[in-house]
């Protein structure tokens, strides 16, 4: 019996030691297998800086208007300055001037997807219990947004929830597809039954890529002014704001100390205002809208938007709440000149602020 203890003992260093080569064996062989597929993160934003300090994700359009900002000089008038604008054009177009659009980070969980090279915004929120697209846009883009979800590591199931701002085409074309794939579909009540009946509401024959068509959709989910959406581990906080349509909603969330805000077509970087041209589109209530999420408050205290991520153009870093303010103004401007017997319907927000308040 003396003799069977280092036996064993013998046999059991030998099973240890079989043990962890398999181990390391296993654990090599999922490593190897991780960087097999591993696929390239989002792309890093190009980022450029207002003359008033505003970070920002410009569009070509952006990039042109701020070549003219700087090439200005006070009391010049803003045609002025287009020459710089087109010799930024020129430099985008000769592939001089890289703008990278999507996908790419905006804050923790947080991205810009969808199509390259247009001004058009989806966005998609990891909850740690599913995913949000924001907006999934037309059915031109689905494969787009597709491959930009596998290229983040993600599965087109892990989509449990798509919001929509509103129901117009370029936003909402596309979100029958995600239900039928089991996503939940949550959208202003405003704007529900608009989206179901395909009415001249949506929109289909606003943006020429969307080939005129409207899948009616059913919303799963319809929210009003002040739900909070608990989706996950994200709050979002639904934010009437009609005008650009019956049931345009905004919704403000957090992420990492800061607020977010996805405006829809409602607010967009400094100031650009949202066509007004659709059926039930209604200047005066817009103009309310906007003064609603001007002085929006959290438990009595007021929130200044961090992030601005509009439904189009250019993505506001730091101080979206400004961008949300200057499109109060350019609309009240309209407004008032509406009152006044003028046919105005737009107003090119650069001009606009190079005039009235940026100088």
């Amino acid at each position: 019996m003396a003799a069977a203890g280092p036996a064993r003992q013998s046999l059991i260093r030998r099973f240890v030691l079989i043990a962890a080569a398999a181990l390391v064996l296993v654990l090599g062989w999922r490593a190897w297998q991780g960087r097999a597929i591993e696929r390239p993160g989002p792309n890093q934003p190009v980022v450029m800086t207002t003359p008033w300090g505003q970070q920002i994700v410009p569009t070509v359009d952006t990039a042109a208007e701020l070549a003219a900002w700087r090439a200005l000089r006070p009391g010049q008038d803003w045609a002025q300055g287009q020459a710089a604008q087109e010799q930024v054009r020129r430099d985008y177009g000769a592939g001089r001037l890289q703008l990278s659009r999507t996908p790419f980070v905006l804050a923790e969980g947080v991205w810009a997807i969808g199509p390259h090279n247009t001004d058009q915004q989806i966005y998609l929120i990891d909850t740690g219990a599913g995913l949000v697209l924001v907006d999934p846009s037309l059915d031109a883009f689905q494969g787009e947004v597709l491959a930009q979800l596998a290229g983040l590591g993600f599965r087109p199931e892990q989509v449990r929830w798509v919001v929509l701002t509103h129901c117009h085409s370029d936003h909402a074309q596309s979100c029958r597809q995600w239900q039928e794939r089991g996503a939940e579909v949550i959208v202003g009540a405003g704007d529900a039954p608009e989206l179901a009946a395909c009415s001249d509401v949506v929109a289909k024959d606003f943006d020429p890529r969307g080939k005129g068509r409207c899948t009616p959709c059913m919303a799963d989910r319809k929210v009003a002014d002040g739900d909070i959406l608990r989706l996950g581990n994200l709050a979002l906080h639904a934010i009437a704001s009609p005008g650009h349509t019956p049931g345009s909603t905004s919704f403000a969330f957090q992420r990492g100390g800061k607020w977010l805000l996805l405006s829809g077509d409602i607010a967009l970087h400094n100031g650009r205002h949202a066509w007004m041209g659709g059926t039930k589109a209604d200047w005066n209530q817009y103009l309310a809208s906007l003064g609603k999420l001007a002085g929006w408050s959290v438990d009595g205290r007021t929130v200044r938007f961090d992030l601005l991520l509009p439904g189009h153009g250019t993505i506001d870093l730091t101080d979206g709440h400004r961008s949300v303010e200057q499109t109060k103004r350019l609309v009240q401007e309209i407004v008032t000149r509406r009152a006044g017997g003028e046919r105005v319907m737009w107003l090119d927000a650069y001009p606009f602020a190079w005039r009235q308040f940026d100088r």
